[in-house]
């Protein structure tokens, strides 16, 4: 099929517009959270030396609502900087004990451990000690200029990227061509210029970043400085000189110890050279005439650290554009092929793989971030540790949810069709993630994951019925390869737009987008053009498929194969972030290393599992696939290291690209079995390690999220060796009613 090459620069061009946008788009949001970080930071630095004073002061007994010159405590920190416009202190009970400043709204956060939040009119940041918190009352437009600033530099080079983008479509498609090109030089030509683009862009947008952290920097230090001035200066009013104070040295080094970016602390009459490592600022000593001056070092392997985290960032939302952009041009270009073909009583294949493209990102916004959400508002409730397990109730339940969606499933689509079948499965997301949104509480929150746990098992399970009722070999593949490759690419795009969501607004805002989304997939159902009707017409029997258990070997498989496996599913979405939230990994970089996950899956699972197939039986994978999993899983619980946890989610990928395909045929050696109602059965027993696998791990997370998820390996390890005997004893029964069979024939 041939285009003509106007309409092709044309669509480059659209494309190029909108891609730009929506990486500028996202990596405002990313600059946004450092700008905030930096000011709720900066702010912080400010109460250091008054939690001292309280901590102190309290140790003795003394009730908060007694402590003395607390006000004037509070003006002191509220006078230290222009950016703090209030200060107030809460019991631990809530109230209100002193305040300095104006606070002229009431102040909620979803999770108590949230470190600040963003309001309409300021920047709240809240600090801990041992009677309650400190509220500071931050001013945003700190944070709002530097936004608007960073949107004017990031629009400016993306004009010149989409000029860029327009001379690369007409050379692109001018230069060795006619007046109409063909579908698959277009795809290319797309791919290329889109890519280049958002490389450039990102490029760009690194420099910017990297240049704000540098500021933030400087002003950490200026703050720094301000502090150690109004402590010196407080003590001196008190009527001691300066020449006469003792321990300075001692206190500068542990203010020092209190600030990650900073390793050192000096002060100095002296100047030094000023360099990317050190900043001099100067001080006013009350009745001192010589200059005095504050020497701070910074911390170089913090610094290399958080720099190298912002390169990460600003990759990831480079990769999650170029796959966005990818996908766009890969539904156009099928557009094409396809509109001249489709039928009115068809699926609609581009339309198809759109809905399920979608459908992944609002499945997966909040993955890099519920377990950890789910825990805090356990946390919040002030429960005993005993019943700990309680914080994985949410995924839990969740599970549940999926598992009467998957009895329901084949039901549901032979008595209303697949258009309102899925319609039933969104319209349920959609309900969920809203109650998600504005739950106050942990029982709240899991009722909420019930409801929204049916649409995952309904619509998944709906698509793949839907797939496997296809007569046509051809197009059951071919949904299969489409479903596959455009629900994991969803996932690998969803899980970092919500953990960026989540870093620069709320968890409440990601669940609301996701219901958004939802909106949108109610009208792609119909865009997808599914048919009213089922042509297989009876819905799977859970009922017949638990005859399946009279065989032995499937009694094996479902529990020491099939519910190991499945849990150890639970340590990439689970586990990891609960761990990378001990480790003060942002959102987005945990977000970011579970796209890697998936995106592994998404483009290796095709190659991989074709060529482990084609060399090994199915019961040698399966046991091979176990032991990988044991082994990749196994480091990170004995180490509990960062890199450890990294190469696990690399490795149980790799591993997961031939396991999950294997695991659907391991019981087809066993004679009398069915196919589809064995799968059936390892779906509900999969569901069901699904469900209480978080449960078995809270219950365990108060040793860390490593040690928790040492559960998991103890599973697998047990599964993997009663598997191994298994196979060997099968295998030897086999061949001894072989060589029986064999004798009595000779006989």
């Amino acid at each position: 099929m041939k285009i003509k090459r106007e309409r092709v620069v044309l669509t480059i061009m659209l494309l190029g517009i909108i891609m730009i946008m929506f990486s500028a788009a996202l990596t405002t949001m990313s600059y946004r959270k450092l700008q905030a970080d930096t000011v709720v930071h900066a702010g912080v630095l400010n109460t250091t030396s008054a939690v001292r004073k309280l901590d102190y002061a309290l140790s003795f007994g003394k009730p908060i609502d007694k402590f003395y010159g607390l006000k004037e405590i509070l003006q002191g920190i509220d006078d230290l900087s222009y950016d703090i416009s209030g200060v107030e202190v809460i019991d631990n009970k809530g109230n209100i004990v002193e305040q300095v400043g104006n606070f002229d709204e009431n102040i909620y956060r979803n999770n108590p451990d949230d470190e600040y939040i963003i309001e309409r009119n300021g920047i709240y940041a809240f600090v801990g000690f041992e009677g309650g918190e400190i509220v500071l009352k931050l001013d945003k437009s700190v944070v709002d200029a530097a936004t608007d600033e960073y949107q004017s530099y990031i629009f400016r080079i993306g004009t010149y990227v989409m000029l860029g983008v327009v001379i690369m479509a007409f050379l692109a498609c001018f230069i060795g061509g006619g007046k109409e090109l063909s579908v698959k030089r277009m795809r290319i030509s797309s791919i290329v210029i889109l890519v280049i683009s958002q490389f450039v862009m990102g490029g760009l947008s690194m420099n910017r970043v990297d240049s704000a952290f540098r500021s933030s920097l400087d002003r950490i230090a200026v703050m720094t400085a301000r502090s150690v001035e109004n402590d010196i200066n407080e003590v001196i009013a008190k009527g001691v000189s300066f020449g006469e104070l003792t321990g300075v040295e001692d206190y500068l080094s542990d203010l020092a110890q209190d600030i990650p970016e900073l390793s050192d602390i000096r002060l100095s009459g002296k100047n030094v050279t000023e360099d990317e490592m050190v900043s001099r600022q100067d001080i006013e000593i009350n009745g001192e005439q010589n200059k005095h001056g504050l020497d701070m070092y910074y911390s170089r392997q913090l610094i290399n650290t958080k720099r190298r985290n912002n390169v990460i960032d600003i990759l990831i939302l480079v990769l999650i554009a170029i796959f966005m952009s990818m996908e766009a041009i890969k539904f156009l270009t099928n557009h094409i092929e396809y509109r001249d073909k489709r039928s009115e009583d068809e699926l609609y294949i581009p339309g198809f793989r759109l809905f399920i493209f979608a459908e992944g990102i609002a499945f997966a916004l909040d993955s890099g971030f519920f377990s950890v959400f789910s825990n805090k508002m356990f946390d919040a409730m002030n429960l005993p540790e005993s019943m700990s397990f309680l914080g994985g109730l949410p995924n839990t339940m969740y599970s549940v949810s999926v598992l009467i969606g998957l009895f329901g499933c084949g039901s549901l689509i032979s008595r209303f069709g697949m258009k309102k079948t899925l319609s039933f499965g969104i319209i349920a997301g959609i309900v969920g993630y809203i109650l998600c949104a504005f739950s106050p509480n942990l029982p709240f929150l899991i009722v909420s994951r019930f409801i929204f746990g049916f649409c995952d098992g309904i619509i998944v399970n709906a698509v793949r019925l839907f797939a496997a009722s296809q007569k046509n070999k051809e197009l059951h593949n071919r949904l299969l390869v489409e479903y596959m490759a455009a629900i994991n690419l969803g996932v690998c795009c969803g899980v970092v737009i919500g953990g960026l969501i989540a870093d620069v607004a709320s968890y409440s805002a990601v669940f609301l987008v996701g219901a958004a989304i939802g909106i949108l997939c109610m009208f792609l159902i119909y865009f997808a053009h599914f048919p009213n009707k089922q042509e297989k017409k009876e819905g799977l029997s859970f009922a017949i498929a638990m005859k399946e258990l009279r065989f032995p070997q499937v009694r094996i498989f479902m529990v020491f194969v099939v519910i190991p496996l499945y849990m150890a599913s639970l340590f990439v979405e689970y586990t990891f972030p609960l761990f990378g939230d001990e480790v003060n990994f942002s959102n987005s970089m945990v977000s970011g290393l579970l796209m890697v996950n998936f995106m592994i899956i998404a483009y290796l699972t095709d190659p991989i599992s074709e060529w482990v197939t084609k060399r090994l039986r199915t019961r040698q994978a399966m046991f091979i696939y176990m032991v990988m999993q044991t082994i990749s899983i196994g480091l990170f619980v004995l180490t509990s290291s960062i890199w450890a946890a990294i190469l696990a989610i690399i490795f149980t990928s790799i591993w997961d690209c031939f396991g999950m395909v294997v695991i659907d045929s391991a019981l087809d050696h066993v004679e009398g079995t069915v196919t589809e109602q064995s799968t059936l059965l390892q779906m509900v027993f999969g569901k069901l390690a699904i469900a209480i696998g978080p449960i078995a791990i809270t219950s365990r997370l108060g040793k860390g999220a490593a040690r928790a998820t040492g559960v998991i390996v103890v599973t697998l390890m047990i599964g993997t060796v009663v598997y191994g005997f298994a196979i060997k004893h099968f295998n030897r029964k086999l061949k001894e009613a072989r060589e029986e069979t064999a004798h009595e024939n000779k006989n």
